[in-house]
């Protein structure tokens, strides 16, 4: 009988989606396309209001208190004058899928390299290249500054000189993969994508811009720093620049996984167990997690295409995935 194969004590996959900050301007709608046009800089603002309690279990003598928490915030706002939101980001997409950065089991390392190689024979990573391609031209990535937006806009540049791929972001859907999915930009942008996570040695880098039809004055939604024991909101900034989080883009980017039960509602972000902090839920608890499905692969058990899809976009999430240490405590 063969050996069982386990997850090795070392084992931790460098990010192949290298994503920068997004920096948030501001503009009119009309001027799009006009390269002499001025899109200022969104600034951060404070925000002194007077708030009313309504935390559940407040003191009775406090609930007429003002609450000092929303009393001093950070706050972000288009100018009276612009209607428009501009996000920019740059990602560059890195090849060399499946090759551990660390690995202390080489036969392992072997392995699963193979397991990996043989995937991307048959599916040529086409299936994951859509759907981060798809993430761009949906504009998932923008979060609440997409909501309700009266029309948003996405331009992706892969050289300077280069025409971009241009997308109306609500001709897409947040909630699958399926609808326009014959966009010829849209197949242009997987295959640019497809060729960056098949490359040896090498990256693509891509430019995104999106614009954001809001209405004059509107209020824009910056990162929110973790504030840890303080009050108030704090939110991101660069250079005096209203911005958004890399690991905030990343996460929209890699929200592709609608595998991990039959008839989703809904695709979550590629995480080992599926985990949605705002949802307080983990869609992947157990037998179809990230581990267990690896060592399902390694050991010849059955496990579908759309697993090994997960497994894959796991790698290229990157991050430590080793098992139990196999030292013997002293």
């Amino acid at each position: 009988m063969s050996k069982t194969i386990e997850l090795p004590s070392l084992l931790a996959f460098d990010r192949k989606l290298e994503t920068s900050d997004a920096l948030m301007f501001a503009g009119n709608w009309q001027n799009i396309g006009n390269d002499d046009a001025t899109w200022r800089k969104i600034a951060i603002t404070k925000r002194y209001n007077r708030s009313t309690q309504s935390a559940y279990g407040i003191d009775d003598a406090k609930k007429s208190e003002p609450n000092p928490v929303a009393s001093d915030s950070d706050d972000a706002n288009l100018p009276h004058d612009n209607d428009t939101l501009k996000v920019m980001f740059s990602t560059r997409i890195i090849g060399n899928i499946g090759l551990p950065f660390a690995c202390n089991e080489p036969s392992f390392e072997e392995l699963l390299s193979n397991k990996v190689n043989e995937f991307k024979e048959q599916d040529k990573l086409e299936t994951l290249a859509y759907r981060y391609a798809y993430n761009i031209a949906n504009g998932r990535f923008l979060w609440r500054n997409r909501v309700c937006a009266e029309s948003v806009k996405i331009e992706v540049y892969q050289g300077e000189e280069d025409e971009p791929l241009k997308f109306d972001a609500h001709a897409f859907s947040l909630q699958n993969f399926d609808k326009n999915n014959v966009d010829s930009d849209l197949v242009k942008l997987t295959k640019i994508i497809q060729s960056g996570l098949n490359a040896q040695d090498d990256f693509t880098l891509l430019k995104v811009i999106a614009y954001v039809k809001l209405g004059n004055g509107q209020h824009v939604f910056p990162s929110q720093e973790m504030n840890m024991g303080e009050k108030g909101k704090v939110l991101f900034q660069l250079d005096g620049c209203a911005a958004v989080h890399n690991v905030k883009i990343g996460n929209a980017l890699r929200t592709i996984d609608n595998w991990y039960t039959d008839n989703a509602e809904f695709p979550i972000a590629a995480e080992p167990y599926g985990a949605v902090t705002q949802r307080g839920q983990a869609y992947r608890k157990s037998e179809n997690d990230l581990y267990t499905l690896i060592k399902n692969w390694l050991n010849e058990k059955e496990i579908t295409s759309d697993d090994k899809n997960f497994i894959v976009a796991n790698l290229i999430r990157g991050g430590l995935f080793q098992g139990d240490s196999k030292k013997k405590k002293g």
